[in-house]
């Protein structure tokens, strides 16, 4: 049970990522189909910026950490750092690209963060045997 409640930071990156980038093309289409108003609280930029300032936190933990005292592989943090750049972008042009920027900055942390689990369980496998 203990294992349960142990959340590994790469689990979390990915999945603040991944609600990032489904927030960001899921709540632009219900707006233009109507589904949902302008107006409604998941269109507040607000909440982008605490979900954007969360995952930098969480990816400057995992990433960082990780490259620093496991694996020594730039992968990861400069995928992070791409990835978060363009979200960043997405947040300064409310319009035209906002969507396809935000939901590939994303996809990319998201993908930064899998791969660096990938390569910390590889150093902790070797290190194993």
């Amino acid at each position: 049970m203990k294992s349960f409640f142990k959340l590994h930071p790469d689990s979390a990156g990915f999945f603040t990522s991944m609600l990032c980038a489904i927030h960001c093309s899921a709540v632009p289409l219900l707006i233009s189909t109507g589904l949902l108003s302008s107006s409604t609280w998941l269109h507040n930029h607000a909440i982008d910026w605490v979900v954007i300032l969360t995952g930098i936190f969480i990816a400057s933990y995992a990433l960082v950490g990780d490259f620093i005292k496991k694996h020594r592989n730039y992968t990861p943090v400069l995928l992070g750092i791409v990835g978060f750049t363009f979200l960043l972008i997405g947040m300064i042009d409310h319009h035209g690209w906002m969507l396809v920027f935000s939901v590939m900055g994303g996809l990319m942390v998201a993908t930064a963060h899998v791969i660096n689990h990938r390569l910390g369980a590889m150093c902790t496998a070797k290190s194993h045997s």
